[in-house]
């Protein structure tokens, strides 16, 4: 049976899924290193090095990873989350084949995102993308973790929808691809950088409508 005919939702992840990383960049790599080498008056390298280890430290399975709140608080940034990323929005950029694709699917299929960005990362995003979607879950925000199992089985109790009955699209190997394969929903792995090979990988949303046509 074709994968077309199995699933009722398509779910999307965000960063590096459907929007470029380099937005996300700026703001962890650029801007709260550059404000805590002012603060602590020592180099951007030096600062940026520091922040790094910080945030390996913390590590990106636990919710503060994604807090841009926490960070700024914890390191005695003295700037407001919405400064930041008031500075930085026009810099929010699709991949050239996310809206070619997102136009075609929302004829066929209900579109979702499950993303592990806070609601206040994600709003700004939704600005370019969110009249595709029927509907955006944070797992941050609203489950207060990242994109576990667990999670993904909440989600499908909202929907009322079996996992079988979803696809979901994203980046990461274990949050976006093994963890909901895990629990019966249909997954598919997008590796913009075309480093992996499999049959449930793509490098770009322009393969995805021939993978969903491909015999199960």
């Amino acid at each position: 049976m074709k994968l077309l005919k199995e699933i009722k939702i398509i779910s999307f992840d965000v960063d590096g899924t459907l929007i470029e990383k380099g937005f996300n960049d700026l703001i962890w790599y650029k801007e709260i290193p550059s404000l805590y080498a002012k603060k602590e008056r020592i180099s951007f390298t030096e600062a940026h090095k520091e922040i790094a280890r910080k945030y390996e430290k913390v590590g990106e399975k636990n919710i503060r990873w994604y807090d841009i709140n926490f960070w700024l608080q914890s390191l005695n940034l003295n700037v407001k989350w919405k400064e930041i990323l008031s500075k930085y929005e026009d810099k929010i950029k699709l991949y050239p084949d996310v809206l070619p694709a997102l136009k075609r699917l929302k004829k066929k299929f209900p579109l979702i995102i499950i993303t592990g960005m806070p609601t206040e990362l994600l709003t700004p995003k939704l600005k370019k993308i969110g009249n595709y979607f029927v509907h955006s879950f944070s797992t941050i925000s609203e489950f207060k973790n990242v994109k576990t199992p667990s999670v993904y089985l909440k989600i499908c109790q909202k929907l009322k929808v079996s996992p079988e009955k979803i696809l979901h699209i994203g980046d990461h190997w274990e949050f976006d691809y093994l963890y909901p394969r895990g629990i019966g929903i249909k997954t598919i792995f997008i590796d913009r950088e075309n480093e992996k090979k499999g049959e449930w990988i793509i490098k770009d949303l322009r393969e995805l409508e021939s993978l969903l046509n491909k015999e199960m």
